[in-house]
């Protein structure tokens, strides 16, 4: 479990990270003299919060295959970009189609950025254990 809440931070974090990049994109494309407040800086943290629900939710200990784990992505963008339209639009996305637009366009771009860099990330450590792994065998041979 330990580790399950590790992995969600770090998917909190580069999310809420993505998250700011594309407010301040859509938000110059759809608003741009448009001023807030400092509650504005709250959002990101939620968005990021609420983003991470369907990782939880959707947690499993079982290797999946690759069909599998791919449906399993498919499935939790698809709930993410519910849940951020619900909030951002409050249940009322007619007449805002080009605005809704963008937000799950965002939305998907913010997720796959999210899954490079995670995989970006598992790559490193991967290879890190690897060599980690021969200096060990090295060792043990000589």
């Amino acid at each position: 479990m330990k580790e399950r809440i590790i992995e969600t931070a770090k998917y909190f974090f580069i999310s809420t990270v993505l998250i700011n990049v594309a407010m301040y994109v859509t938000g110059s494309l759809f608003a741009p003299d448009q001023k807030f407040g400092y509650e504005v800086m709250i959002y990101p943290l939620i968005y990021g919060f609420l983003a991470c629900i369907p990782s939880f939710i959707m947690y499993t200990n079982r290797e999946l295959s690759v069909r599998q784990a791919l449906i399993h992505k498919i499935i939790q963008l698809i709930i993410i970009v519910a849940i951020i339209e619900a909030m951002v639009f409050k249940g009322n996305i007619s007449g805002y189609a080009m605005q809704a637009a963008a937000v799950a366009g965002s939305v998907v771009v913010i997720y796959l950025g999210v899954v490079l860099i995670r995989y970006k990330m598992d790559q490193k450590t991967a290879q890190e254990m690897t060599d980690q792994l021969k200096v060990f065998q090295n060792k043990v041979r000589t």
